[in-house]
């Protein structure tokens, strides 16, 4: 039942829509025609009686719409199929998520197959004591819309399986994400109380990820008690069977029965679902910007172009949610949860910088190091210590490279910030790398490695 809900909330829920409208038009139309034409006297519209009177030539003409539109659904969606199948494997498996999400593509899907239903119906209906003038109309009309909507689906397709396209897509759906969970992580706080001696880990039985956390819920189950309720397993955390899924802090141990029901319930106020969804998770977005970003700039593609762009996702979202969209806490939530989404899209451009020594990519490494010196300059002191973390660690990364013109400048950038952001050991830590690396200019190394095997 499960998979079925999704299914319709990802995908099918539209395109059923649109095919119910397709049959409701349908019976409109039978009502119409019987009222129009399947009465004694003159026909209330000559032309096009004599245009359709003949049920014969209608049933002929619907016959041909009918076959022709079923022919054209399956032969495009089958090139559309296989154009997403092969940006899918050039980029990410994350490419048919983005395909099936977009409402146009839907709305497309089932108008083709509600249209098909629409002419079946129609020619169906056709006989010596109902003429179907009406649908007939309507069914050549839609067919030309529907032809016409045939090379705006291809465009479409196409446009949507540009790496940019693709990347801008995830990027946005992200923002969305992270917009939606704001509510939930509003309505927590970050610490615990002091105090709370006492505490018991509660662990699943379930196997799957969690993709909502109803914070009302738990407060209401927790309105009777004095605990926190610390949840280990947040939004996008995949777990299994005596995985932790939350933690329960109070002063003093709670009573059996009253432990039980409360247990029973938070557990309720956690929904774990087979697979992860964008829509409120925002996490799930920046591992598909990161998977992207590795399967093209790894020595399986080559490719450092779509990883430089998701770079640039990376940083826009980096410095939002760092800066222009802090989440306060509620400070006498019982829900204790911890807010590591800035963390997490740090982790993937740093991510990126490894896999950009992995297959040599230096304008790539150069755009890593960029992005970083750009962060640094701007973000929130709170942020700082990351993103020098993360900077300490790449340095490791930059002896696989040669120091181009463009790597040095990003290089010299990201110093100045360190410097800026009173980091002087990072910023002297970065000065003896690239003096280091800088000794390579003019001399002959080993692939593997620029920087010279210390005696």
């Amino acid at each position: 039942m499960a998979s079925v809900r999704r299914s319709l909330r990802e995908f099918i829920g539209l395109p059923l829509a649109v095919v119910a409208a397709f049959l409701g038009l349908f019976a409109l139309t039978y009502l119409v025609d019987d009222l129009l034409w399947d009465q004694r006297g003159p026909a209330p519209l000559p032309w096009l009686a004599h245009l359709l009177g003949d049920t014969a030539a209608i049933a002929s003409l619907l016959s041909t719409v009918a076959s022709g539109m079923i022919t054209v659904t399956s032969i495009t969606f089958s090139l559309l199929l296989i154009a997403v199948q092969q940006t899918a494997s050039t980029l990410s498996t994350q490419v048919y998520d983005q395909f099936i999400q977009r409402r146009s593509n839907k709305f497309s899907f089932g108008f083709f197959v509600g249209l098909s239903v629409f002419v079946l119906l129609t020619l169906g209906s056709a006989s010596p004591d109902h003429k179907p003038i009406l649908g007939a109309l309507l069914s050549l009309l839609m067919t030309g819309a529907a032809l016409c909507m045939v090379v705006i689906l291809i465009y479409s397709t196409i446009d949507q399986m540009r790496p940019h396209s693709v990347i801008t897509a995830i990027h946005d759906h992200t923002i969305k994400a992270r917009a939606a969970d704001r509510d939930m992580i509003a309505g927590t706080r970050r610490a615990l109380r002091s105090g709370l001696s006492w505490s018991q880990t509660v662990r699943t039985d379930a196997y799957g990820v969690v993709c909502d956390v109803d914070v009302p819920a738990i407060e209401r189950s927790t309105a009777d008690f004095d605990i926190d309720v610390e949840i280990i397993a947040r939004v996008g955390t995949n777990v299994a069977f005596r995985d932790p899924l939350y933690r329960l802090h109070a002063a003093r141990p709670l009573a059996a029965d009253g432990q039980a029901s409360l247990i029973a319930a938070i557990s309720a106020a956690i929904a774990i679902e087979p697979r992860r969804t964008i829509a409120r998770d925002a996490g799930f977005g920046i591992e598909q910007l990161y998977s992207i970003a590795w399967t093209t700039a790894s020595t399986s593609k080559q490719n450092p172009q779509p990883a430089i762009l998701v770079c640039h996702g990376l940083r826009d979202i980096i410095a939002r949610w760092s800066w222009a969209d802090p989440i306060p806490e509620r400070a006498t939530a019982r829900v204790v949860y911890a807010d590591q989404a800035v963390d997490d899209a740090i982790l993937a451009l740093a991510a990126i910088g490894v896999v950009a020594s992995e297959s040599m990519q230096n304008t790539l490494a150069a755009e890593v190091w960029r992005t970083l010196a750009t962060l640094l300059d701007d973000v929130p002191a709170e942020r700082v210590p990351a993103l020098t973390d993360t900077v300490r660690r790449l340095l490791s990364t930059l002896g696989d490279h040669v120091l181009t013109r463009d790597l040095e400048e990003a290089l010299s950038r990201c110093r100045h910030s360190l410097d800026g952001r009173g980091e002087p050991q990072a910023a002297g830590e970065i000065r003896a790398a690239v003096e280091a690396l800088a000794t390579s200019i003019g001399a002959l190394n080993a692939r593997g490695t620029r920087v010279p095997t210390p005696a």
